[in-house]
């Protein structure tokens, strides 16, 4: 009988194309991959370290699979990812209810190091300084709908910002080559894929290890020529590394949607600077400005942190303003983390914890307000929708997604009127607005396919 697996996700998109590539590997293996951890004899779980709050979901995580050591079929329970590269040699007895751990580096040969942990007992813990880059040629088991996917074009960050670990997680910026992800994009169009997500710890740096400012742009212009692909999107952009030729070339194509997503994180130059973020030269509300004159219809999607330290009211009163001046589509915000072997963690001034949490949820509702507001203004548009299929929690409405609407992390469309076939793009009326979502009516008959 086929032996079970089951790969658990956490944290990002990155991460989940990592587990991807996990999820194939042990299909080498000979395992039949499964969603139902309960039935898994080996239980894999990605991980991720960026926060104390995320590593404290690993490790809840861990050890609820860890249960089916006794209560279901697990005979080896594995961790990979950033948390075991942020913690090391320390996990090993701090989890002795974990077999092995893998860190960044491993993923392409995971299916070798596991099969050798199996058979010889030991490591049980592998790291090496992070270099793994993932290309075309490492297979993958897509678990995002067969219609769109996430493309990773890089890996790491050179930015250094002074509360992130990821540098040390992941390592500098290691980009892949325009043709490697050109000929995986092709592959995915061919495979039924009309949207793909390009994804990177930044975006606008992909090349710029290689000595390639342009290589963004490069790439772009190459995927307009593939056959099948109708959207494509970029996430994660650097506010520092969104330049005019890369607003042209969004502007002359045909199928990169109009969207950006910036994290500017602060509009304070003093912050900015402390976060390490060239606060000086850094001019949100003028590069916002040069956006929507190059792209009239884009929606801007930003994260801000509150809380980091030395952030006065009226600093955070500032933030609100910029809120209200800029009107961002879509917005996440995160209240600052001290987290050790960072640099801003040894900064003067905290922030007390509940200020950072009520201030956290004063921009949210601010911006719950105005994401209604610009979405009300949609109402009695037609605009194109991707159909995503029936919606998650009843069986009698389909849902779909604008080209301003990014999956996952942005709001939806409830179709309630007219039938609709996963994967097709059609046209839609828009009928109403809701706080992040819209209802609308489909107007082109599914059957003519994306």
């Amino acid at each position: 009988m086929q032996q079970k697996a089951a790969v658990v996700s956490l944290g990002c998109a990155k991460n989940l194309v990592d587990s991807e590539v996990l999820a194939a590997q042990l299909t080498r293996l000979g395992y039949e991959i499964t969603a139902e951890a309960s039935e898994a004899a080996l239980i894999v779980v990605n991980t991720c370290g960026f926060l104390e709050s995320a590593v404290q979901e690993a490790v809840d995580h861990l050890l609820e699979m860890a249960r089916y050591k006794d209560e279901g079929s697990c005979r080896h329970l594995v961790a990979v990812g950033c948390m075991v590269q942020r913690y090391g040699r320390k996990l090993v007895s701090l989890l002795p209810e974990v077999d092995l751990f893998l860190g960044t580096s491993h993923y392409d040969r995971f299916a070798d190091l596991l099969e050798n942990f199996i058979q010889e007992g030991t490591p049980t813990i592998l790291l090496e300084r992070p270099g793994y880059l993932c290309h075309g040629g490492i297979q993958r088991i897509p678990s995002t709908p067969a219609h769109w996917a996430y493309v990773k074009i890089a890996e790491g960050c050179s930015n250094r910002c002074s509360f992130c670990l990821i540098p040390a997680l992941r390592g500098p910026c290691r980009s892949r080559t325009v043709q490697d992800v050109v000929a995986e994009v092709q592959h995915l169009a061919q495979s039924g894929v009309v949207e793909v997500n390009l994804i990177a710890q930044d975006t606008t740096a992909f090349g710029t290890d290689r000595g390639e400012p342009n290589a963004l742009c490069r790439l772009l212009e190459a995927l307009e020529d593939i056959s099948g692909l109708r959207w494509v999107r970029l996430l994660y952009t650097s506010p520092f590394g969104v330049h005019d030729d890369l607003l042209r070339t969004m502007a002359g194509s045909s199928k990169v949607v109009p969207y950006l997503d910036i994290p500017f994180q602060h509009c304070v130059p003093r912050i900015l600077e402390a976060m390490h973020r060239r606060g000086k030269r850094l001019r949100p509300l003028e590069l916002i400005e040069r956006i929507r004159k190059r792209l009239p219809d884009v929606a801007l999607r930003t994260s801000l942190m509150v809380g980091f330290p030395g952030e006065t009211e009226a600093d955070f009163q500032d933030l609100c303003r910029f809120i209200k001046d800029v009107g961002f589509d879509h917005m996440g915000v995160f209240a600052f983390s001290s987290e050790k072997g960072c640099r801003a963690a040894r900064l003067a001034n905290p922030v007390a914890e509940e200020v950072k949490q009520a201030r956290r949820d004063a921009l949210m509702a601010l911006q719950q307000s105005i994401s209604r507001a610009k979405l009300q203004r949609l109402v009695g548009r037609r605009l194109p929708i991707l159909v995503e299929g029936l919606h998650s929690e009843t069986e009698f409405l389909a849902v779909g997604r604008l080209p301003t609407q990014a999956p996952e992390v942005d709001g939806c469309v409830l179709i309630v009127e007219g039938e609709a076939v996963a994967g097709n793009i059609v046209q839609a009326e828009i009928l109403k607005a809701h706080d992040y979502d819209l209802e609308a009516r489909l107007l082109t008959p599914a059957a003519h396919g994306p």
